[in-house]
């Protein structure tokens, strides 16, 4: 078996592969902060609709209990 061949870094190299490492991990944190907005911003709507339709079937009971 032939020695493994290992390949060093300059320091123009590293400071690369960091910053390329650094842009990835970012890409990924804006993304799960996307998707959690998303999903807050989904959360909040849907809330606010169901409480609409709840108050307006209250509502509507209620006027038809009194007009009766």
């Amino acid at each position: 078996m032939p020695p493994q061949r290992v390949e060093q870094q300059t320091p123009e190299t590293a400071v690369i592969t960091a910053k390329i490492e650094d842009m990835r991990k970012m890409i990924t944190l804006i993304g799960r902060e996307s998707r959690f907005g998303a999903g807050l911003w989904v959360g909040f709507v849907k809330g606010l609709a169901i409480g609409i339709f709840v108050s307006m079937l209250l509502v509507g009971i209620k006027l038809v209990l009194l007009a009766s």
